[in-house]
């Protein structure tokens, strides 16, 4: 009893300091929204789901997406919303019973919303501007995932090397023959000089993050290689120099 009594204010200012991040989650999510009415028929809404209680990730999802088609959600509403949250929060940090600790905890939490504020509040206007970068993260594990499958390897990064951004390209066409099909029906209107164009783009990407890997992870051999590329090209200058000297 004497344990639980020593750890009861630490695990009650660890339940305040969680309740903030999903004040602000609840706020940025949209679901504060009132629905219409009478909604739409579910024909009107391919993705809708029915509900289900053993699913409701899915279930919320589509909800989300249902209060941005609606226009019940815009950016302006959620930034005033926010701002008054923050406003709140920082009234907070006058409390002079707040703990020493908490109050740290606070004053950083809302600084890094205030300097993520103008990146946090973009994506309400749009319905197809994902709020979180979720399936992005999703489509490249599942790329991680089929290359470990394929060569054992844990560490993608010399695939990444080799292929570039072609990487992303072809997992996305390849993912369904439906889509397959596509990219080759479009590779066959593609003209020559766009092909060329497109290629010469992609290798220069491919180079620059090449020349970032090698500086930061092989820099000794990098320099070395850079020395030995300028010796090669300042020798003929001064040698051609020498002639005319002579």
């Amino acid at each position: 009893m004497k344990e639980r009594e020593q750890w009861r204010g630490h695990i009650e200012s660890l339940k305040r300091m969680r309740q903030w991040v999903l004040d602000a989650e609840r706020i940025l999510d949209g679901s504060w929204a009132q629905l219409p009415e009478y909604p739409t028929a579910e024909a009107d809404h391919p993705e809708a789901l029915p509900y289900n209680p053993n699913n409701k990730k899915e279930t919320h999802r589509y909800q989300k997406k249902l209060y941005r088609k609606n226009e019940q959600v815009t950016n302006e509403q959620v930034a005033l919303r926010f701002d008054g949250w923050r406003q709140e929060q920082a009234r907070l940090l006058q409390d002079p019973t707040l703990p020493q600790k908490e109050r740290e905890c606070l004053e950083h939490f809302l600084n890094v919303l205030d300097n993520l504020m103008l990146y946090l509040i973009q994506c309400y206007d749009r319905a197809d501007f994902p709020r979180t970068n979720n399936e992005t993260e999703g489509a490249i594990r599942k790329i991680k995932t089929r290359y470990r499958r394929i060569s054992g390897r844990k560490n993608w990064n010399k695939y990444l090397l080799r292929h570039g951004r072609n990487v992303g390209f072809y997992d996305w066409w390849a993912s369904t023959p439906k889509r397959w099909q596509q990219f080759e029906k479009l590779a066959q209107k593609v003209k020559k000089e766009l092909w060329i164009r497109q290629k010469e783009e992609t290798e220069k990407a491919q180079s620059e993050q090449l020349i970032r890997y090698r500086f930061r992870h092989l820099r000794k051999k990098y320099l070395v290689t850079l020395e030995n590329q300028w010796d090669a090209t300042a020798s003929p200058a001064s040698d051609s120099q020498s002639l005319i000297l002579h």
